[in-house]
C-alpha cells in the first residue's frame, strides 16, 4: 500500500490539530487545573476574607482548612490542624495568634494579588490588603506549587523573613492551663 505525501501531510495536521485541544479540554473541564496561579489565588482569597470578616466562632483559617484543605498541601493542612488542637486543649495561647492566611488580627476589606513570581515549579503570590495598609510591602506571600495535575498551596511568607511552615514546626508553647473536658 502506498501512501501519498498529501494523506501524510492531512494525517499530521489531524495529530498536531486535534493534541493541543485534547489537553485543554482535560485541563479545564475537571475543574482541577484552575487559568493561572493569579485566579487561583485570588479566588481563594475571594472566598477566605469575608469568612475572616464574619464573626464565626472558629477562625477562617480554621474553616478554610476543614472546607477547602484539598487546595492546601498535606503537610501544611496536618500542621495547622496539629495547632488547632493544640490550642484547643489549652486555655492560654499556645499556637497561631494571627490568621496565617492574611498575616492579621484586624483584616483589611479584601485582598488582592499584586504580583506573581516564578522558581521552577513555584509560584509566590504578593498579597496586599485593599486599601492598602502603610507598608509598601505585601501583607503576605503565597507559595504555590504547580504539581502537573493541580496548583496547591504549599507555604505562606510574611516580611521579617518569617514563614508559617517554620512557625508550625517550631515548638509550641507548653500548655500551663488546659480546658476541662467537655461534659456529656
Amino acid at each position: 500500500m502506498t501512501v501519498s505525501r498529501f494523506q501524510v501531510c492531512c494525517w499530521l495536521a489531524f495529530v498536531m490539530l486535534s493534541a493541543p485541544a485534547g489537553h485543554a479540554q482535560r485541563a479545564q473541564g475537571n475543574g482541577e487545573v484552575p487559568k493561572s496561579v493569579r485566579e487561583f489565588v485570588q479566588e481563594f482569597y475571594s472566598w477566605n476574607v469575608p469568612k475572616a470578616l464574619s464573626a464565626n466562632t472558629d477562625p477562617a483559617w480554621i474553616l478554610a482548612v476543614n472546607e477547602r484543605s484539598a487546595i492546601f498541601d498535606r503537610e501544611l493542612v496536618k500542621r495547622l490542624k496539629e495547632d488547632a488542637a493544640a490550642q484547643a486543649k489549652c486555655r492560654e495561647l499556645v499556637g497561631l495568634d494571627f490568621d496565617p492566611f492574611l498575616n492579621s488580627q484586624d483584616p483589611a476589606d479584601r485582598y488582592e494579588v499584586k504580583g506573581i513570581s516564578r522558581s521552577g515549579q513555584h509560584f509566590r503570590a504578593d498579597i496586599s490588603g485593599v486599601p492598602p495598609g502603610r507598608s509598601p510591602k505585601p501583607d503576605v506571600s503565597v507559595d504555590v506549587l504547580n504539581t502537573g495535575a493541580r496548583l496547591v498551596i504549599v507555604n505562606f511568607f510574611y516580611s521579617g523573613g518569617t514563614d508559617l511552615m517554620t512557625m508550625l514546626k517550631s515548638p509550641r508553647a507548653k500548655c500551663e492551663l488546659p480546658r476541662s473536658p467537655a461534659r456529656k
